[in-house]
């Protein structure tokens, strides 16, 4: 046991029918935030429901303070939760009524509807059925952040709510981080939004971990092309090239620091592949001093990086076309 680990993992296999979880080992620090991103089946709902501990693993271990039982102070926030069909007050109380703590009840339900950005004046005796979409996920949030749990986990939090209420939700997890000191995991398909509140993010494919960061995930299948070149139809029917794939149906990785751009197609390279794309998101790493590009390229985004120097002399702005250049050989396979 690490006392720095709020979270260790250990040989995890877990799934339903043909899908499967797999991670040999993952731990997580206490008061860190961390992202999981990655397409639909690929195992993000499935990690936050063991670590959750709504669900148990077939096989492996999941140690929380260091340990496989008791009562761990965790709680899940659902893409669509669920509220009690009762007033707003009752919604955020009923934790803590559930285990008989109702010390200065009132003033606590208050707080957490204010962390939340929800004036308890106006809310605290409202209906369930009176809520807007993003209000009802607010208020289920509220419900958690007065129970003050070590671990916060979110599956795609502002997945279909307002700019308001996506905006309280990223301060209120912010609040739980900074002045409750709870580890924050969440997971969303909004890499940008993601980067914005979490520390780290961990990248997931087929069941299993494929990276951190912005790592351009391809997934299979793959295709034997000419002189043994392998290569993956995107979304939009362009072509990614890659050398020889441990399977057919392997995911390949590619570094955004891999990627060259350029306003046109360039003759005489090395590089196999030049894909057309357009610019979606700019946005600044400020701690590297460089400019993160969110592309489009054949209905799949990649991420890619380039100094601000580069970025003012090609004059690129979100819609500018673009070309992203990499080689067959910068793929990493998983």
């Amino acid at each position: 046991m690490n006392a720095d680990y709020l979270y260790e993992l250990a040989d995890i296999e877990h799934g339903y029918g043909t899908f499967r979880l797999r991670i040999p080992s993952l731990n997580i620090l206490r008061n860190s935030s961390i992202g999981l991103s990655g397409p639909n089946g690929s195992g993000k709902s499935t990690l936050i429901r063991l670590l959750s501990f709504l669900e148990y693993p077939e096989k492996g271990v999941v140690r929380f303070n260091g340990k496989t039982h008791g009562r761990p102070r965790v709680t899940m926030l659902q893409q669509d939760p669920y509220l009690l069909k009762r007033t707003v007050y009752d919604n955020v109380a009923y934790g803590l009524k559930a285990v008989k703590d109702t010390e200065n009840l009132k003033r606590r339900v208050t707080e957490a509807l204010e962390i939340v950005n929800l004036d308890h004046k106006k809310f605290i005796h409202r209906k369930w059925f009176e809520l807007s979409g993003g209000e009802a996920k607010r208020v289920a949030l509220a419900s958690r952040v007065i129970l003050k749990p070590e671990a916060l986990l979110l599956d795609e939090p502002v997945a279909n709510v307002d700019s308001e209420s996506s905006i309280s939700i990223m301060k209120a997890i912010t609040w739980m981080k900074e002045e409750h000191s709870s580890t924050i995991i969440l997971s969303s398909h909004d890499l940008t939004w993601l980067s914005s509140i979490t520390d780290n993010i961990w990248k997931l494919s087929g069941g299993k971990l494929a990276g951190s960061g912005t790592s351009n995930l391809i997934p299979g299948p793959w295709s034997k092309g000419r002189e043994g070149i392998w290569y993956s139809l995107l979304p939009g029917g362009e072509k990614v090239y890659a050398h020889t794939p441990p399977d057919a149906e392997a995911t390949a990785v590619l570094n955004p620091g891999d990627i060259i751009l350029s306003l046109k197609k360039l003759k005489d390279i090395s590089a196999v592949n030049m894909l057309p794309g357009v610019v979606v998101i700019m946005s600044s790493d400020i701690n590297a001093g460089r400019i993160r590009l969110e592309i489009e390229s054949s209905g799949r985004i990649f991420y890619a990086y380039i100094t601000e120097a580069s970025a003012s002399k090609m004059k690129l702005f979100p819609g500018k076309k673009i070309y992203l250049i990499f080689k067959a050989t910068s793929f990493q396979w998983i």
